[in-house]
């Protein structure tokens, strides 16, 4: 009787054994013959947006891949469900402008852009230009083991000196998976889709199908992305001269300094209200004759930089582009005029300080006046009215003379 017991078991658990190698692993799913997914192109594009007249510096994005949470969802009625990511760790990122995968990298070197931007947040085509890049997520170690909505988080991490990042850091990626069995019967899965949105609340971007499945094909309403905005701002300082005395041809040497930049960053310069080269004359410092205004700065590795500049009556300088938090510093080589910091109208800023959110306009006023003293006058008067009357006699000589 234990001998047929125990064959009995011994028989159950090889046919047991025999089911188990039969039948295909849980992780298969239903059967698909192939569960793995796409590369999907241009799921996301950054964009950093900055003043039209600044040059970026090197700035640096990162991001991560993660399983957004299941959601069910009920349309006029009809339910269905957005499903959590699957092996969102084996979502890969190439590098965008770096070698570093999950990172998007910007320089001096990247073409800007000043169009419509329609995609592009707070974007003001007459003072913004914006820089885009795109990122693409490859999803081909993915393994998905049905067809539907697959949902994934994706979130931007950076901090680069003088930039706003995006207020909302993460954006949702539903990937639409699809049933593509061919006419041989081979059932695959494919991704065919995806959406793009800024919460797991967006409810516009999901929508039952005409034939009561989920439409993906969103293109018209796909998020835009990441907005980030390099803040900067503009320094202008003046020159003006005033006085009977004072020289509207005489040209003044400016020197600015400038500490705590962004190491290497390039600054522009607008000389269009100064004179490229300063131009022979007489009130002019032989010195100065010949000397440029740059129109470009670069910061050095610590971030620092000292230029000089050279300016007559009514001429400015404007440098584009400074990054908050920069510390300026404008003098003037001292001259045999009063020189008044910020004595122009409406170029009144100090002439140094800390750059800030708001555009700075400083200047220096020049004032040089000659007086006559009063004694000298009064000698010089009887002298005057002495030889007024002198040519007063003979100009009547004169007439009559030419009367006979």
């Amino acid at each position: 009787m234990n001998r047929n017991r125990k064959k009995i078991r011994l028989a159950a658990a090889v046919m047991a054994s025999a089911l188990t190698f039969a039948m295909p692993a849980a992780a298969e799913g239903s059967g698909y013959s192939d569960q793995i997914g796409g590369t999907l192109t241009t799921q996301f594009t950054k964009y950093v947006l900055q003043d039209k007249n600044a040059v970026i510096p090197d700035l640096n994005f990162s991001y991560e891949i993660s399983a957004g949470k299941a959601k069910s969802y009920n349309v006029e009625g009809k339910k269905f469900e957005v499903l959590a990511g699957v092996d969102a760790e084996n979502v890969t990122m190439k590098g965008v402008g770096t070698e570093t995968e999950k990172e998007i990298h910007f320089d001096s070197s990247d073409p800007t852009k000043n169009d419509g931007g329609a995609f592009v947040k707070n974007y003001d085509k007459e003072k913004d230009s914006y820089i885009e890049k795109s990122a693409v997520l490859d999803f081909s170690k993915v393994r998905f083991t049905e067809p539907g909505v697959y949902r994934y988080i994706i979130t931007e991490s950076g901090e680069n000196r003088s930039v706003e990042n995006d207020a909302d850091k993460t954006r949702v990626l539903d990937v639409y998976v699809y049933d593509v069995t061919g006419a041989d019967g081979v059932k695959k899965l494919e991704v065919n889709s995806y959406v793009l949105h800024s919460s797991e609340d967006d409810e516009p971007e999901i929508e039952m199908g005409d034939k009561n499945g989920t439409a993906g094909n969103y293109s018209q309403t796909k998020g835009q992305g990441f907005t980030n905005e390099y803040q900067t701002v503009d320094l202008t300082f003046r020159k003006e001269v005033s006085g009977n005395q004072a020289s509207k041809d005489k040209y003044f040497k400016f020197t600015v300094a400038l500490t705590g930049g962004i190491r290497n960053d390039i600054i522009n310069v607008d000389i269009t209200n100064a004179d490229g080269t300063v131009q022979s004359n007489a009130a002019t410092l032989d010195t100065y004759e010949g000397e440029t205004n740059p129109t470009r700065l670069t910061f050095d590795g610590d971030g620092n930089l000292t230029q000089t500049f050279y300016l007559q009556h009514g001429q400015e300088i404007v440098i584009r582009g400074l990054p908050a938090g920069v510390t300026y510093n404008v003098t003037e080589a001292e001259e045999d005029y009063k020189s008044t910091g910020s004595g122009v109208q409406e170029y009144e800023d100090q002439t140094g300080g800390t750059t800030a959110k708001d555009d700075i306009k400083t200047s220096y006023l020049n004032t040089r006046d000659g007086v006559i003293p009063t004694g000298v006058a009064m000698a010089v008067a009887p002298f005057a009215a002495l030889t007024a009357a002198a040519g007063a006699g003979i100009l009547a000589v004169t007439r009559k003379r030419r009367e006979k």
